[in-house]
Order: C-alpha cells, then sequence, then structure tokens
C-alpha cells in the first residue's frame, strides 16, 4: 500500500513538474517571438461597401510632431456608419479613436483598453454633421535605425469624401 502510495505521489510530481515546463516554455517562445514592427500593420477601414487597409499615416517617436501628409480618402456615399478592425498587435495594448466631424461640436474620442476591442465603428452623420477624418493611434515600442528599441506613437488616419 505504501508503495503504491509513494508511486501516485511520484506521478502527481512528474505531471506537475512537466506542467511547470511547458508553461515557461511557452512563455519564453512567445516573449521572444518575432513581432511585426508597427510601420507594417494595417488597419481595415470599412464605408458601407468599400473596405480598405489603411498604413500608418505616422509612426513619430513620443513627444515628437511628424507631418503625415495627405491620408488616403474613402468615398462615404450610401455608408451609414465607418468600422475600423485594428490588428490583435495594436489592441493588445490600448488605443485611441478619434472621429472628426465638419462640426466640431460633434467631434468624439475613444480610448480602448488591452485588449478590450479590435473593432470600433462610428456614425458617417451625427445630427447634421458629416464624418470628416478618424484616425486610431497607440504607444509602440519600435526600433530605430540604429537597432535600439524606442517608444513610438504610430498613427492610422483616413478621410472620408461626402456621398453624393
Amino acid at each position: 500500500m505504501k508503495n503504491r502510495s509513494w508511486l501516485l505521489s511520484a506521478v502527481i510530481l512528474f505531471g506537475a513538474l512537466v506542467l511547470v515546463a511547458g508553461f515557461y516554455a511557452f512563455s519564453r517562445w512567445q516573449q521572444s517571438r518575432p513581432s511585426t514592427p508597427v510601420g507594417q500593420l494595417s488597419v481595415s477601414v470599412t464605408a458601407g461597401e468599400v473596405s480598405r487597409e489603411v498604413d500608418p499615416y505616422t509612426v513619430c517617436p513620443l513627444d515628437e510632431q511628424c507631418d503625415g501628409g495627405q491620408p488616403p480618402t474613402i468615398p462615404l456615399e450610401g455608408a451609414d456608419e465607418v468600422t475600423l478592425d485594428v490588428p490583435s498587435e495594436v489592441a493588445q495594448s490600448s488605443w485611441r479613436l478619434l472621429s472628426i466631424y465638419d462640426d466640431p461640436a460633434a467631434n468624439g474620442e475613444e480610448v480602448f483598453p488591452s485588449g478590450e476591442a479590435t473593432t470600433a465603428t462610428v456614425p458617417a452623420v451625427k445630427g447634421e454633421a458629416h464624418l470628416v477624418v478618424v484616425e486610431v493611434s497607440t504607444l509602440a515600442v519600435d526600433t530605430d535605425a540604429a537597432g535600439e528599441e524606442t517608444p513610438v506613437v504610430a498613427t492610422w488616419s483616413v478621410g472620408f469624401e461626402p456621398g453624393a
């Protein structure tokens, strides 16, 4: 009876060690796996029947201003709302959605905490105000030209053409 109890204890201990070792190996792999640089991530923007993958408008070192030029545009014709889908790499940290209308009183901002959402929807029209621009932004870590990790603010921006 004692031998059987000892054998059962040994099997349970061995199983626990294998489980802990597996968890440790998985977490090490997850930490060391290469991630996609933030400058190569795209946000999907859909307005009605039109969908577009939008590359970053700017990727700027923290506390610096960058000029991104003209953002891409999408027609709003027939769209009641605009849907934005962010990649999981963006959603795993907090991200911000800014919606700008032709009436500043209708402008809005939403902040999504880490892991909370990968999709957001913005009305194409709020009262009498029409959507002009949406921006998604997040704080990320990127690698500079010298190979050093540096904090950056990545922003994806898209403008909207009014419907006919």
